[in-house]
């Protein structure tokens, strides 16, 4: 490329050639800025501005909401609430089908009837079991005290008896002793007369011989008639005497023959007496066998009386057992039926309900509704992104446009950090797609809990009431610096330390 210059034709021109004139005004203005310049590095020094952490808030009640859960599975027969609807505790939310408990309560109300009235039945049996067993025993104490009474009869006429016959024989002994004494007696007195009667026969044998004697000589005239009478007379009164002693042997004899029966008969009596002398206790022995079998049959009836009413009481337990089962059980439905009522836990508005229809079915303890408490403090519950956590700390302060109440005419809430969550929250969504609890940010955050100072925001004449579920936009304030401070950072000449 050839490159013609004429550097030799041309002036040279210089650079402040081309430039127009300073006028008066910009020289004055020049001055001014850099009067301002000047002024603005003291300036920069000295005023603060607000270093702040940016997060989506969302106005909660403090503390959890209050979950309504089925207590029992089932299908949904009526709903009486809606959403946003406010409740009192207790207020019926809807019903679950309870047509198959209430047909178990009918059959264990009947099942229960049934079991009282046996239970009544076999009470009445016990209680008359109870008295026939007294009944049986007052009749065998009776039957014993009877028969003890003929027993102490027996026994007495046995004793008496006992010593009758031994006075008996005592008295027939002795009645032998005395007729065997008198026999020895009438026998000495016929021996006696024996003699007496061969004494009077010698005599009268002598007698005789006299009287022969004097009858030879009375013939022969040598004695007297005198004599010979007299001697005739003697030999007659020895005869008479002969008999008369005779007469008294034979009745001696027969005394003692009369004697002798007399100790046969009291010897006999005396045997008799003798074979009576052990009297028979029988009757003694039979009253007491028949106060042995009257316990025995007392202990007999009275052991079956006593089966009877332990087979009757072990069925009564058995029944009460049983009744008692039923009870529980009834107890058991009850709770069950009532629990098919789901009802509000706590006073407030429901903000959120999970039933859509009738005739859905439900699990038990799946959540049924979300209640938020009335008088429960209200909050601010901000997400902030994982790298700002460091900056914020408890205490700090906090300002939150609210989007229900405009900026421009409320301007902000203030309040100050009072809690941050330790750990990341990740976020949870509902079956819609929206999450009840937190504001709508990224997957990951930290949540940041705000106590606000107050619950509206504005002026005198114009306020904004602060509600539940009202969201916006938090600016949680770190720290203050200069904005000299400000711009070294950003020059990287000074850190955030």
């Amino acid at each position: 490329m050839v490159s013609n210059t004429n550097s030799d034709y041309l002036p040279a021109a210089r650079e402040n050639e081309f430039l127009p004139p300073i006028s008066r005004w910009t020289t004055y203005g020049g001055l001014f800025i850099l009067f301002v310049l000047g002024l603005s590095v003291p300036v920069a020094s000295v005023a603060k501005y607000k270093v702040t952490v940016k997060g989506q808030a969302v106005v909660r009640p403090a503390g959890e909401l209050r979950l309504v859960q089925a207590n029992a599975e089932g299908q949904i027969m009526q709903i009486y609430v809606k959403g946003n609807q406010v409740v009192k505790k207790g207020d019926a939310i809807a019903t679950i089908d309870d047509s198959r408990l209430q047909t178990k309560k009918n059959q264990l109300q009947t099942s229960n009837y049934q079991a009282r009235l046996q239970l009544a039945q076999i009470t009445a049996q016990i209680r008359s079991l109870d008295n026939q067993i007294l009944a049986e025993q007052e009749r065998n104490k009776r039957t014993i005290a009877s028969v003890k009474a003929e027993l102490q009869g027996h026994n007495r006429a046995y004793q008496e008896k006992k010593v009758t016959t031994v006075t008996e024989y005592q008295e027939a002994d002795a009645n032998v002793k005395i007729a065997q004494e008198e026999l020895s007696t009438a026998e000495a007195q016929l021996k006696s007369a024996r003699s007496n009667l061969g004494a009077v026969q010698a005599t009268l044998g002598a007698a005789k011989s006299k009287h022969n004697r004097y009858k030879s000589i009375a013939h022969e005239g040598a004695l007297s008639k005198d004599q010979y009478e007299e001697a005739l007379l003697s030999v007659k009164q020895q005869e008479q005497a002969v008999e008369a002693q005779k007469a008294v042997v034979e009745a001696q004899e027969k005394t003692i023959a009369r004697m002798k029966q007399a100790v046969e008969v009291a010897i006999a009596r005396r045997q008799r007496t003798q074979v009576t002398l052990n009297p028979s206790n029988s009757e003694v022995a039979i009253a007491t066998e028949r106060i042995a079998q009257e316990k025995a049959v007392g202990e007999v009836s009275q052991a079956t009386l006593e089966k009877e009413r332990q087979a009757l009481t072990n069925q009564k337990i058995e029944i009460q057992k049983q009744l008692d089962r039923d009870n529980r059980e009834l107890k058991q439905l009850e709770i069950d039926l009532s629990q098919t009522n789901i009802t509000a836990t706590a006073d407030g508005i429901i903000s959120k309900l999970n039933l859509r229809n009738s005739g859905q079915t439900v699990r038990m303890g799946e959540e049924i509704a979300q209640i938020v408490p009335d008088n429960a403090p209200l909050i601010v519950k901000t997400a902030i992104e994982p790298e700002a956590k460091s900056k914020v700390k408890v205490g700090q302060k906090v300002q939150m446009r609210v989007s229900a109440c405009p900026y421009p005419e409320y301007g902000t809430l203030n309040g100050k950090v009072k809690a941050i969550s330790p750990d990341a929250v990740n976020r949870q969504v509902n079956n819609d797609g929206t999450n009840s609890n937190s504001p709508p940010v990224a997957a990951a955050f930290y949540e940041i809990t705000v106590e606000p100072e107050t619950l509206n925001i504005g002026n005198r004449a114009k306020k904004c009431q602060i509600q539940l579920g009202m969201d916006g936009r938090a600016d949680i304030i770190t720290r203050e610096e200069t904005v000299l401070q400000f711009f070294l950072r950003q020059a990287r000449l000074i850190s955030d330390l």
